[in-house]
Protein backbone atom coordinates (compact mmCIF):
# COMPACT_ATOMS: atom_id res chain seq x y z
CA UNK A 1 0.00 0.00 0.00
CA UNK A 2 2.78 2.43 0.96
CA UNK A 3 4.75 1.56 -2.17
CA UNK A 4 1.63 2.16 -4.27
CA UNK A 5 1.10 5.58 -2.66
CA UNK A 6 4.75 6.49 -3.26
CA UNK A 7 4.34 5.66 -6.95
CA UNK A 8 1.01 7.49 -7.24
CA UNK A 9 1.19 10.52 -9.51
CA UNK A 10 -1.39 12.35 -7.40
CA UNK A 11 0.63 11.85 -4.21
CA UNK A 12 3.83 12.98 -5.89
CA UNK A 13 2.12 16.04 -7.36
CA UNK A 14 0.66 16.89 -3.94
CA UNK A 15 4.07 16.54 -2.28
CA UNK A 16 5.68 18.64 -4.99
CA UNK A 17 2.98 21.29 -4.58
CA UNK A 18 3.56 21.37 -0.81
CA UNK A 19 7.34 21.58 -1.29
CA UNK A 20 7.03 24.47 -3.73
CA UNK A 21 4.60 26.21 -1.37
CA UNK A 22 6.98 25.72 1.58
CA UNK A 23 9.98 27.03 -0.33
CA UNK A 24 8.02 30.02 -1.61
CA UNK A 25 6.63 30.86 1.83
CA UNK A 26 10.08 30.48 3.43
CA UNK A 27 11.63 32.76 0.82
CA UNK A 28 8.93 35.41 1.35
CA UNK A 29 9.30 35.22 5.14
CA UNK A 30 13.10 35.44 4.92
CA UNK A 31 12.89 38.57 2.77
CA UNK A 32 10.29 40.18 5.05
CA UNK A 33 12.28 39.19 8.16
CA UNK A 34 15.46 40.73 6.74
CA UNK A 35 13.70 43.94 5.74
CA UNK A 36 12.05 44.25 9.17
CA UNK A 37 15.29 43.65 11.05
CA UNK A 38 17.13 46.06 8.79
CA UNK A 39 14.41 48.70 9.27
CA UNK A 40 14.63 48.40 13.08
CA UNK A 41 18.41 48.59 12.92
CA UNK A 42 18.27 51.64 10.65
CA UNK A 43 15.80 53.34 12.96
CA UNK A 44 18.04 52.89 16.03
CA UNK A 45 21.12 53.92 14.07
CA UNK A 46 19.47 57.06 12.74
CA UNK A 47 18.35 58.06 16.23
CA UNK A 48 21.75 57.85 17.90
CA UNK A 49 23.50 59.43 14.91
CA UNK A 50 21.09 62.35 14.93
CA UNK A 51 21.59 62.84 18.68
CA UNK A 52 25.35 62.66 18.30
CA UNK A 53 25.31 65.35 15.64
CA UNK A 54 22.99 67.56 17.70
CA UNK A 55 25.23 67.31 20.79
CA UNK A 56 28.34 67.93 18.68
CA UNK A 57 26.78 71.11 17.32
CA UNK A 58 25.94 72.24 20.89
CA UNK A 59 29.54 71.52 21.91
CA UNK A 60 30.85 73.76 19.16
CA UNK A 61 28.61 76.62 20.35
CA UNK A 62 28.72 76.23 24.15
CA UNK A 63 31.24 73.57 25.07
CA UNK A 64 30.73 70.68 27.49
CA UNK A 65 28.37 72.72 29.68
CA UNK A 66 25.91 73.12 26.85
CA UNK A 67 26.02 69.41 26.15
CA UNK A 68 25.49 68.62 29.85
CA UNK A 69 22.50 70.95 30.08
CA UNK A 70 20.89 69.55 26.93
CA UNK A 71 21.49 65.90 27.94
CA UNK A 72 19.89 66.41 31.36
CA UNK A 73 16.97 68.38 29.97
CA UNK A 74 15.83 65.93 27.25
CA UNK A 75 13.14 63.35 27.79
CA UNK A 76 15.54 60.70 26.50
CA UNK A 77 17.93 61.17 29.43
CA UNK A 78 16.95 57.85 30.98
CA UNK A 79 17.75 55.92 27.77
CA UNK A 80 20.88 57.67 26.39
CA UNK A 81 24.47 57.62 27.60
CA UNK A 82 26.22 60.89 26.51
CA UNK A 83 29.90 61.39 27.20
CA UNK A 84 32.83 63.42 25.97
CA UNK A 85 36.23 61.69 25.76
CA UNK A 86 39.44 63.62 25.88
CA UNK A 87 42.40 63.21 23.58
CA UNK A 88 44.10 60.89 26.06
CA UNK A 89 41.07 58.68 26.51
CA UNK A 90 39.95 60.33 29.73
CA UNK A 91 36.25 60.97 30.35
CA UNK A 92 35.64 64.74 30.30
CA UNK A 93 31.88 64.48 30.77
CA UNK A 94 29.42 61.61 31.05
CA UNK A 95 25.65 61.53 31.46
CA UNK A 96 24.70 57.99 32.51
CA UNK A 97 21.08 56.72 32.67
CA UNK A 98 20.13 55.94 36.29
CA UNK A 99 19.28 52.28 35.58
CA UNK A 100 22.69 51.44 34.06
CA UNK A 101 25.34 49.66 36.08
CA UNK A 102 29.07 50.16 35.93
CA UNK A 103 29.73 46.88 34.16
CA UNK A 104 27.50 47.90 31.30
CA UNK A 105 29.34 51.19 30.85
CA UNK A 106 32.72 49.44 30.91
CA UNK A 107 31.69 47.21 27.98
CA UNK A 108 31.21 50.24 25.70
CA UNK A 109 34.49 50.77 23.77
CA UNK A 110 36.05 54.19 23.38
CA UNK A 111 35.99 55.66 19.86
CA UNK A 112 39.06 55.19 17.68
CA UNK A 113 40.98 57.73 15.65
CA UNK A 114 39.05 59.83 13.14
CA UNK A 115 42.05 60.83 10.97
CA UNK A 116 41.56 64.56 11.73
CA UNK A 117 38.21 64.66 9.92
CA UNK A 118 35.56 67.10 11.05
CA UNK A 119 32.51 65.78 12.91
CA UNK A 120 30.23 66.79 10.09
CA UNK A 121 32.05 64.30 7.88
CA UNK A 122 32.21 61.15 10.03
CA UNK A 123 29.67 59.52 12.33
CA UNK A 124 30.44 55.93 13.36
CA UNK A 125 27.66 53.70 14.71
CA UNK A 126 28.18 50.18 16.08
CA UNK A 127 25.86 47.75 17.85
CA UNK A 128 27.26 45.85 20.85
CA UNK A 129 25.38 42.87 22.32
CA UNK A 130 24.82 43.35 26.01
CA UNK A 131 22.84 40.30 27.05
CA UNK A 132 20.10 38.05 25.70
CA UNK A 133 17.52 40.85 25.84
CA UNK A 134 19.37 44.15 25.23
CA UNK A 135 21.97 45.62 22.85
CA UNK A 136 23.93 48.90 22.71
CA UNK A 137 23.71 51.24 19.71
CA UNK A 138 26.86 53.44 19.86
CA UNK A 139 27.45 56.57 17.71
CA UNK A 140 30.77 58.41 17.90
CA UNK A 141 31.93 61.59 16.17
CA UNK A 142 35.03 63.83 16.45
CA UNK A 143 34.94 67.30 17.94
CA UNK A 144 36.83 70.36 16.70
CA UNK A 145 39.28 70.46 19.65
CA UNK A 146 40.33 66.84 19.16
CA UNK A 147 37.96 65.37 21.69
CA UNK A 148 35.25 62.79 20.80
CA UNK A 149 31.55 62.73 21.49
CA UNK A 150 29.80 59.43 22.10
CA UNK A 151 26.05 58.73 22.32
CA UNK A 152 24.93 55.24 23.42
CA UNK A 153 21.39 53.93 23.44
CA UNK A 154 20.17 50.74 25.02
CA UNK A 155 18.01 48.86 22.48
CA UNK A 156 16.09 45.64 22.43
CA UNK A 157 18.02 42.64 21.13
CA UNK A 158 17.02 41.97 17.50
CA UNK A 159 16.88 38.21 17.91
CA UNK A 160 14.78 38.50 21.08
CA UNK A 161 12.55 41.16 19.51
CA UNK A 162 11.84 39.08 16.41
CA UNK A 163 11.62 35.71 18.18
CA UNK A 164 7.77 35.89 18.51
CA UNK A 165 7.58 36.60 14.81
CA UNK A 166 9.67 33.49 14.03
CA UNK A 167 7.59 31.32 16.33
CA UNK A 168 4.38 32.64 14.78
CA UNK A 169 5.68 31.94 11.29
CA UNK A 170 6.76 28.40 12.19
CA UNK A 171 3.39 27.66 13.79
CA UNK A 172 1.28 29.13 11.01
CA UNK A 173 3.68 27.83 8.34
CA UNK A 174 3.43 24.26 9.62
CA UNK A 175 -0.36 24.42 9.52
CA UNK A 176 -0.34 26.06 6.11
CA UNK A 177 2.10 23.44 4.83
CA UNK A 178 -0.15 20.62 6.01
CA UNK A 179 -3.17 22.33 4.47
CA UNK A 180 -1.23 22.87 1.24
CA UNK A 181 -0.29 19.19 1.15
CA UNK A 182 -3.93 18.14 1.65
CA UNK A 183 -5.31 20.64 -0.87
CA UNK A 184 -2.56 19.86 -3.37
CA UNK A 185 -3.08 16.12 -2.98
CA UNK A 186 -6.85 16.52 -3.36
CA UNK A 187 -6.53 18.67 -6.47
CA UNK A 188 -3.93 16.35 -7.97
CA UNK A 189 -6.15 13.34 -7.23
CA UNK A 190 -9.07 15.07 -8.92
CA UNK A 191 -7.15 16.25 -11.97
CA UNK A 192 -5.46 12.88 -12.51
CA UNK A 193 -8.77 11.04 -12.43
CA UNK A 194 -8.87 10.74 -16.25
CA UNK A 195 -5.47 9.04 -16.15
CA UNK A 196 -6.72 6.49 -13.62
CA UNK A 197 -9.78 5.86 -15.76
CA UNK A 198 -7.53 5.37 -18.80
CA UNK A 199 -5.53 2.83 -16.80
CA UNK A 200 -8.69 1.07 -15.62
CA UNK A 201 -10.08 0.92 -19.16
CA UNK A 202 -6.81 -0.49 -20.49
CA UNK A 203 -6.80 -3.14 -17.76
CA UNK A 204 -10.39 -4.04 -18.59
CA UNK A 205 -9.61 -4.42 -22.29
CA UNK A 206 -6.56 -6.59 -21.56
CA UNK A 207 -8.35 -8.71 -18.96
CA UNK A 208 -11.70 -9.25 -20.68
CA UNK A 209 -11.02 -8.44 -24.32
CA UNK A 210 -13.94 -5.99 -24.33
CA UNK A 211 -13.22 -3.86 -27.40
CA UNK A 212 -16.21 -1.64 -26.69
CA UNK A 213 -14.78 -0.34 -23.39
CA UNK A 214 -14.25 3.42 -23.43
CA UNK A 215 -12.80 5.95 -21.02
CA UNK A 216 -15.51 8.15 -19.46
CA UNK A 217 -15.17 11.66 -20.85
CA UNK A 218 -14.22 14.25 -18.19
CA UNK A 219 -16.62 17.06 -17.44
CA UNK A 220 -14.16 19.83 -18.37
CA UNK A 221 -11.84 20.36 -21.27
CA UNK A 222 -8.10 20.90 -21.25
CA UNK A 223 -5.26 18.60 -22.20
CA UNK A 224 -6.54 15.58 -20.25
CA UNK A 225 -10.01 15.90 -21.78
CA UNK A 226 -8.49 16.08 -25.25
CA UNK A 227 -6.30 13.07 -24.41
CA UNK A 228 -9.37 11.06 -23.37
CA UNK A 229 -11.25 12.01 -26.54
CA UNK A 230 -8.32 11.09 -28.77
CA UNK A 231 -7.80 7.82 -26.92
CA UNK A 232 -11.47 6.89 -27.27
CA UNK A 233 -11.21 7.70 -30.97
CA UNK A 234 -8.20 5.39 -31.29
CA UNK A 235 -10.01 2.65 -29.36
CA UNK A 236 -13.05 3.01 -31.60
CA UNK A 237 -10.92 2.79 -34.75
CA UNK A 238 -9.03 -0.21 -33.42
CA UNK A 239 -12.29 -1.94 -32.49
CA UNK A 240 -13.69 -1.25 -35.94
CA UNK A 241 -10.54 -2.58 -37.60
CA UNK A 242 -10.47 -5.71 -35.47
CA UNK A 243 -14.16 -6.38 -36.09
CA UNK A 244 -13.62 -5.79 -39.81
CA UNK A 245 -10.71 -8.23 -39.76
CA UNK A 246 -12.80 -10.83 -37.97
CA UNK A 247 -15.66 -10.34 -40.41
CA UNK A 248 -13.23 -10.48 -43.33
CA UNK A 249 -11.68 -13.70 -42.09
CA UNK A 250 -15.11 -15.26 -41.55
CA UNK A 251 -16.31 -14.20 -44.99
CA UNK A 252 -13.03 -15.24 -46.57
CA UNK A 253 -13.25 -18.69 -45.01
CA UNK A 254 -16.84 -18.96 -46.22
CA UNK A 255 -16.03 -17.72 -49.74
CA UNK A 256 -12.95 -19.93 -50.09
CA UNK A 257 -14.74 -23.04 -48.87
CA UNK A 258 -16.95 -23.28 -51.95
CA UNK A 259 -14.28 -22.92 -54.69
CA UNK A 260 -11.84 -25.13 -52.82
CA UNK A 261 -14.50 -27.81 -52.33
CA UNK A 262 -15.43 -27.53 -55.99
CA UNK A 263 -11.75 -27.71 -56.93
CA UNK A 264 -11.25 -30.83 -54.86
CA UNK A 265 -14.41 -32.47 -56.20
CA UNK A 266 -13.36 -31.79 -59.78
CA UNK A 267 -9.90 -33.22 -59.14
CA UNK A 268 -11.42 -36.34 -57.57
CA UNK A 269 -13.70 -36.77 -60.57
CA UNK A 270 -10.77 -36.44 -62.96
CA UNK A 271 -8.84 -39.06 -61.05
CA UNK A 272 -11.79 -41.43 -61.23
CA UNK A 273 -12.15 -40.95 -65.01
CA UNK A 274 -8.54 -41.57 -65.95
CA UNK A 275 -9.57 -43.51 -69.06
CA UNK A 276 -11.46 -40.52 -70.51
CA UNK A 277 -8.98 -37.81 -71.65
CA UNK A 278 -11.77 -35.38 -72.58
CA UNK A 279 -13.28 -35.52 -69.10
CA UNK A 280 -9.84 -35.08 -67.58
CA UNK A 281 -9.19 -31.98 -69.69
CA UNK A 282 -12.55 -30.48 -68.71
CA UNK A 283 -11.78 -31.19 -65.07
CA UNK A 284 -8.41 -29.51 -65.38
CA UNK A 285 -10.05 -26.51 -67.07
CA UNK A 286 -12.54 -26.25 -64.18
CA UNK A 287 -9.70 -26.51 -61.68
CA UNK A 288 -7.82 -23.75 -63.48
CA UNK A 289 -10.91 -21.51 -63.43
CA UNK A 290 -11.51 -22.04 -59.72
CA UNK A 291 -7.84 -21.48 -58.88
CA UNK A 292 -7.89 -18.26 -60.89
CA UNK A 293 -10.94 -17.11 -58.94
CA UNK A 294 -9.19 -17.87 -55.63
CA UNK A 295 -6.02 -16.09 -56.75
CA UNK A 296 -8.04 -13.08 -57.89
CA UNK A 297 -9.77 -12.99 -54.52
CA UNK A 298 -6.46 -13.06 -52.65
CA UNK A 299 -4.82 -10.48 -54.93
CA UNK A 300 -7.76 -8.13 -54.51
CA UNK A 301 -7.57 -8.52 -50.73
CA UNK A 302 -3.86 -7.68 -50.85
CA UNK A 303 -4.57 -4.58 -52.97
CA UNK A 304 -7.27 -3.42 -50.56
CA UNK A 305 -4.97 -3.93 -47.57
CA UNK A 306 -2.09 -2.11 -49.29
CA UNK A 307 -4.31 0.84 -50.25
CA UNK A 308 -5.78 1.01 -46.73
CA UNK A 309 -2.36 1.05 -45.06
CA UNK A 310 -0.87 3.51 -47.56
CA UNK A 311 1.62 1.06 -49.09
CA UNK A 312 -0.10 0.70 -52.46
CA UNK A 313 2.33 2.04 -55.12
CA UNK A 314 0.76 4.90 -57.09
CA UNK A 315 2.26 6.47 -60.21
CA UNK A 316 0.60 9.87 -60.14
CA UNK A 317 0.38 11.92 -63.30
CA UNK A 318 -1.93 14.46 -64.88
CA UNK A 319 -5.03 12.46 -65.79
CA UNK A 320 -8.39 13.36 -67.29
CA UNK A 321 -11.36 11.78 -65.52
CA UNK A 322 -13.36 12.00 -68.72
CA UNK A 323 -10.76 9.94 -70.58
CA UNK A 324 -10.76 7.29 -67.86
CA UNK A 325 -14.57 7.10 -68.02
CA UNK A 326 -14.46 6.83 -71.83
CA UNK A 327 -11.95 3.96 -71.71
CA UNK A 328 -14.02 2.10 -69.10
CA UNK A 329 -17.22 2.70 -71.10
CA UNK A 330 -15.60 1.22 -74.22
CA UNK A 331 -14.52 -1.79 -72.16
CA UNK A 332 -18.05 -2.50 -70.88
CA UNK A 333 -20.10 -1.34 -73.87
CA UNK A 334 -20.39 -4.86 -75.29
CA UNK A 335 -21.49 -6.24 -71.92
CA UNK A 336 -24.12 -3.50 -71.68
CA UNK A 337 -25.43 -4.27 -75.15
CA UNK A 338 -25.73 -7.97 -74.31
CA UNK A 339 -27.82 -7.10 -71.25
CA UNK A 340 -29.81 -4.51 -73.24
CA UNK A 341 -28.65 -1.68 -70.94
CA UNK A 342 -28.05 1.81 -72.30
CA UNK A 343 -24.62 3.21 -71.38
CA UNK A 344 -24.49 7.04 -71.45
CA UNK A 345 -21.31 9.09 -71.13
CA UNK A 346 -21.46 12.78 -70.11
CA UNK A 347 -18.05 14.51 -70.03
CA UNK A 348 -18.55 18.02 -71.49
CA UNK A 349 -15.05 19.28 -70.57
CA UNK A 350 -11.71 17.84 -69.42
CA UNK A 351 -11.45 17.20 -65.68
CA UNK A 352 -7.71 17.09 -64.82
CA UNK A 353 -6.62 15.36 -61.62
CA UNK A 354 -3.34 14.04 -60.19
CA UNK A 355 -3.85 10.28 -60.10
CA UNK A 356 -2.58 6.89 -61.11
CA UNK A 357 -4.59 6.20 -64.29
CA UNK A 358 -4.23 2.43 -63.99
CA UNK A 359 -5.47 2.22 -60.38
CA UNK A 360 -8.16 4.85 -60.88
CA UNK A 361 -9.32 3.04 -64.02
CA UNK A 362 -9.54 -0.14 -61.96
CA UNK A 363 -11.79 1.61 -59.44
CA UNK A 364 -14.01 3.08 -62.21
CA UNK A 365 -14.27 -0.32 -63.90
CA UNK A 366 -15.47 -1.86 -60.63
CA UNK A 367 -18.15 0.83 -60.27
CA UNK A 368 -19.39 0.30 -63.85
CA UNK A 369 -19.33 -3.48 -63.44
CA UNK A 370 -21.32 -3.14 -60.23
CA UNK A 371 -23.87 -0.84 -61.94
CA UNK A 372 -24.32 -3.21 -64.90
CA UNK A 373 -24.66 -6.17 -62.58
CA UNK A 374 -27.66 -4.75 -60.70
CA UNK A 375 -29.37 -2.85 -63.53
CA UNK A 376 -32.21 -4.86 -65.12
CA UNK A 377 -32.59 -5.23 -68.88
CA UNK A 378 -33.92 -2.08 -70.49
CA UNK A 379 -32.34 0.12 -67.84
CA UNK A 380 -29.57 2.68 -68.17
CA UNK A 381 -26.18 3.45 -66.64
CA UNK A 382 -24.95 7.05 -66.78
CA UNK A 383 -21.31 8.10 -66.42
CA UNK A 384 -20.32 11.70 -65.77
CA UNK A 385 -17.29 13.80 -64.84
CA UNK A 386 -17.11 17.50 -64.00
CA UNK A 387 -15.31 20.10 -61.87
CA UNK A 388 -17.02 21.21 -58.65
CA UNK A 389 -15.48 23.63 -56.14
CA UNK A 390 -11.89 22.77 -56.99
CA UNK A 391 -12.49 19.01 -57.07
CA UNK A 392 -12.94 16.50 -59.84
CA UNK A 393 -16.24 14.65 -59.41
CA UNK A 394 -16.94 11.35 -61.16
CA UNK A 395 -20.42 9.80 -60.96
CA UNK A 396 -21.80 6.39 -61.93
CA UNK A 397 -25.62 6.15 -61.80
CA UNK A 398 -27.88 3.21 -62.57
CA UNK A 399 -31.61 2.42 -62.63
CA UNK A 400 -31.34 -0.68 -60.49
CA UNK A 401 -32.86 -1.38 -57.06
CA UNK A 402 -30.50 1.07 -55.34
CA UNK A 403 -28.77 0.66 -52.00
CA UNK A 404 -30.90 0.68 -48.83
CA UNK A 405 -29.99 3.44 -46.38
CA UNK A 406 -29.09 0.93 -43.65
CA UNK A 407 -26.55 -0.77 -45.94
CA UNK A 408 -24.77 2.29 -47.34
CA UNK A 409 -22.04 2.13 -44.74
CA UNK A 410 -21.70 -1.64 -44.85
CA UNK A 411 -21.22 -2.10 -48.60
CA UNK A 412 -17.66 -0.75 -48.33
CA UNK A 413 -16.61 -3.56 -46.02
CA UNK A 414 -14.47 -6.35 -47.34
CA UNK A 415 -16.39 -9.40 -48.55
CA UNK A 416 -19.70 -7.84 -47.51
CA UNK A 417 -22.68 -9.03 -49.57
CA UNK A 418 -26.11 -7.57 -49.03
CA UNK A 419 -29.39 -9.37 -49.47
CA UNK A 420 -29.77 -8.12 -53.05
CA UNK A 421 -26.26 -9.22 -54.02
CA UNK A 422 -26.22 -12.76 -52.71
CA UNK A 423 -27.71 -14.09 -55.92
CA UNK A 424 -25.01 -12.35 -58.01
CA UNK A 425 -21.68 -13.98 -58.73
CA UNK A 426 -18.75 -11.98 -57.38
CA UNK A 427 -16.03 -11.68 -54.76
CA UNK A 428 -17.63 -9.04 -52.55
CA UNK A 429 -14.45 -6.92 -52.77
CA UNK A 430 -15.21 -4.54 -55.65
CA UNK A 431 -16.53 -1.63 -53.60
CA UNK A 432 -13.92 -2.19 -50.89
CA UNK A 433 -11.22 -1.86 -53.53
CA UNK A 434 -12.89 1.28 -54.94
CA UNK A 435 -12.96 2.97 -51.53
CA UNK A 436 -9.35 1.97 -50.78
CA UNK A 437 -8.03 3.28 -54.12
CA UNK A 438 -9.98 6.55 -53.90
CA UNK A 439 -8.84 7.24 -50.34
CA UNK A 440 -5.25 6.41 -51.37
CA UNK A 441 -5.65 9.33 -53.82
CA UNK A 442 -6.83 11.56 -50.91
CA UNK A 443 -10.38 11.48 -52.26
CA UNK A 444 -13.80 10.38 -51.04
CA UNK A 445 -16.49 8.09 -52.39
CA UNK A 446 -20.16 7.99 -51.41
CA UNK A 447 -23.44 6.47 -52.54
CA UNK A 448 -26.93 7.96 -52.57
CA UNK A 449 -30.17 7.72 -54.58
CA UNK A 450 -30.01 8.50 -58.28
CA UNK A 451 -32.43 11.19 -59.54
CA UNK A 452 -34.41 8.68 -61.63
CA UNK A 453 -34.22 5.84 -59.11
CA UNK A 454 -31.42 3.41 -58.47
CA UNK A 455 -28.00 4.13 -56.98
CA UNK A 456 -25.50 6.89 -57.71
CA UNK A 457 -21.84 6.50 -56.73
CA UNK A 458 -19.84 9.74 -56.50
CA UNK A 459 -16.05 9.90 -56.44
CA UNK A 460 -14.50 13.25 -55.47
CA UNK A 461 -10.76 13.80 -56.08
CA UNK A 462 -8.55 16.89 -55.65
CA UNK A 463 -8.33 18.70 -58.98
CA UNK A 464 -4.96 19.07 -60.68
CA UNK A 465 -3.75 22.63 -59.99
CA UNK A 466 -0.72 22.90 -62.31
CA UNK A 467 -1.13 24.29 -65.84
CA UNK A 468 -1.40 21.75 -68.63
Amino acid sequence: MIAHLRQSLAVRLGALYALVFALGAAAVFAVLYWFLADALEAKERALVERRAQDYAALYERGGAAAVRAAAEATAEANSLLVRIIGTGGNIVFARVPPDWVETQIQRIPLPGAFSNLQWQQVVQTVRIPRDAEKDFAVASCPLADGRSLQVVRSTDNRAALLAPLRRTFLTIGAGALGLAALVGGGLAWRFTRPLREVNATARRIVATGDLHARVPAPAGGGELGELVRQLNSVLAQNAALIEAQRETLDNLAHDLRTPLARLRGTADLALQNQADPVAAREALADCLEESERVLRLLETLLDVSAATTGTLPLRRERTDLGAILADAADLYREVAEEKRIALHLDTPAPVPVEADPLRLGQAVANLIDNALKYTPAGGAVRLGAQLEAGSGVLTVSDTGPGVPAEEREKIWRRLYRGDASRSQRGLGLGLSLVKAIVEAHRGTVAVDDAPGGGARFSVRLPAESRPA
